[in-house]
């Protein structure tokens, strides 16, 4: 939430952050960072059709904030706040009730303490028309500060967001406070329940893509060892992962994180450089356990299993696709 965390947390997370004030004005060094890196890798972007993204499943968010919700996320500037991310923590946060207020004073549906919303806030917030934006550029806000910490960009920003950005960057990481991880658990899971889609006609230049392209099929024939990164060989995520890092693109390790690192692309046809996923033997339609990379002309490749290894393989075999992703169409 917009606000220390309660009770004793609340008070340890004080001592924190009196205890590293000296990296409050190393936030402001990471915020230029991530400036600079958004220079840089704008010309990996077709300008004219990266679209917005949308909640994919909005069972359970209020019809009047749905739209409010995608707005605000599209717009705040950073790959970390997603529309289906800010629904999940709105409804952490309050339920989506505009009127809540807790014991130690978190205001609105985004529960803002007082001196956050001065600093952060602007207009009513009371008013979901300016708290919802008003959290999304927060989230940004926290985001950029605790951007030279490893590790995932929504789980920082999430703990920074409910225990303050001194906390994440003195353990260097998601804090040990159980309210605080447990909030960074409840908010990813829910947001993978509601998920994120591309509007129909994002793409990606091909030009942009053909490094990409070319490591997959340089790949073919290498053997499958699960676990294994490799360049002698690879599992199906860590081959997708390093194919993406040919163009500096750093994808999550593991199949549920790309999923969820999206964004996802419905109503389209699938494009080279798209990642296909299915439940796998280790996965379900929620979590996929296996994932593959379309390359064009109808044809996928995959670190496929040991008894193959990196093989090629026709689209119309890959018949349980659950989830399509275009990690280049993701806003940097």
């Amino acid at each position: 939430m917009a606000r220390t965390s309660r009770g004793t947390v609340r008070g340890g997370r004080l001592l924190v952050w009196l205890g590293v004030g000296g990296f409050v004005t190393i936030g402001g060094i990471f915020l230029l960072i991530s400036v600079l890196i958004l220079l840089i890798a704008a010309p990996f972007l077709d300008e004219q059709n990266v679209g917005g993204r949308a909640i994919t499943n909005s069972e359970g968010i209020p019809t009047e904030y749905v739209q409010l919700i995608t707005d605000a996320a599209n717009a705040a500037g950073c790959p970390e706040v997603t529309p289906s991310l800010l629904a999940a923590q709105l409804r952490q946060e309050s339920g989506f009730n505009p009127r809540a207020q807790s014991q130690v004073g978190a205001m609105g549906i985004a529960q803002f303490m007082p001196g956050t919303w001065a600093t952060h806030g602007s207009g009513d917030v009371w008013n979901p028309v300016d708290a919802i934006p008003a959290a999304a550029r927060y989230d940004c806000a926290v985001a950029a500060a605790v951007a030279s910490v490893p590790g995932s960009g929504q789980e920082k920003m999430l703990a920074a967001y409910n225990a303050g950005p001194g906390a994440v960057l003195a353990f260097a990481g998601v804090p040990p406070y159980p309210e605080t991880r447990n909030y960074v658990r409840t908010i990813l899971a829910q947001a993978q329940v509601y998920g994120d889609s591309l509007d129909i006609g994002v793409e990606v230049s091909v030009e942009t893509l053909q490094p990409v392209i070319d490591f997959m099929w340089s790949q073919i024939g290498k053997p499958y060892v699960w676990g294994a990164t490799g360049p002698g060989a690879w599992d199906c995520s860590s081959l997708v992962q390093a194919a993406y890092r040919e163009i500096g693109v750093s994808l999550p390790r593991v199949t549920t994180e790309q999923v969820a690192y999206g964004p996802r692309v419905s109503g389209v046809e699938p494009q080279p450089g798209d990642l296909l996923f299915i439940p796998g033997s280790d996965g379900t339609a929620i979590a996929p356990g296996h994932v593959g990379m379309y390359v064009g002309n109808g044809q996928v490749i995959a670190a496929k299993g040991a008894r193959w290894g990196v093989v090629l393989s026709e689209l119309s075999d890959w018949t349980t696709v659950v989830a399509v992703t275009r990690p280049l169409a993701r806003s940097f």
